[in-house]
């Protein structure tokens, strides 16, 4: 176990996100390797915080691109339902980042993200978050 809590992930992935964008094979292999062998409850929280926190939103594609490729290779439990992961991350989630809902399918199970998402859409009133939804939904029924 390394000492990485979820202040160290959000500055190394701000950071490398920043510096060298979302692609950097070599960036991404060590954000893997050293959030793999880090607390998952601290990575979780640490990486979702590029989803729900209205501070991190800068760059917000690269980070959050970055964030949730390390979300779907770590694949860490979620202390989150669902739901609450889903909900706190709606607002900010950028609509090209397939990881995020790649990474509930993984954890949760393609057909039960599926199921939520595709009855969550009429629940939906504000037009913005419809959309959200709705490209969610789109990416979790391309996980494979």
């Amino acid at each position: 176990m390394n000492s990485w809590d979820r202040i160290k992930v959000i500055e190394k992935v701000s950071a490398a996100a920043d510096e060298l964008g979302a692609s950097n094979p070599q960036q991404k292999r060590q954000l893997i390797f050293s959030c793999g062998n880090a607390p998952e409850r601290e990575v979780y929280f640490g990486l979702m915080s590029f989803f729900y926190d209205s501070s991190l939103q800068q760059n917000d594609y690269e980070r959050q691109k970055l964030a949730a490729t390390i979300l779907l290779n770590v694949a860490p439990s979620s202390p989150l339902g669902l739901d609450g992961s889903i909900y706190a991350s709606a607002q900010h989630w950028n609509l090209s980042v397939s990881e995020l809902p790649w990474y509930w399918c993984k954890v949760f199970g393609r057909e039960e993200v599926v199921a939520f998402l595709d009855e969550l859409i009429d629940s939906c009133s504000e037009a913005e978050l419809k959309r959200s939804v709705e490209t969610m939904l789109f990416w979790a029924r391309r996980y494979e």
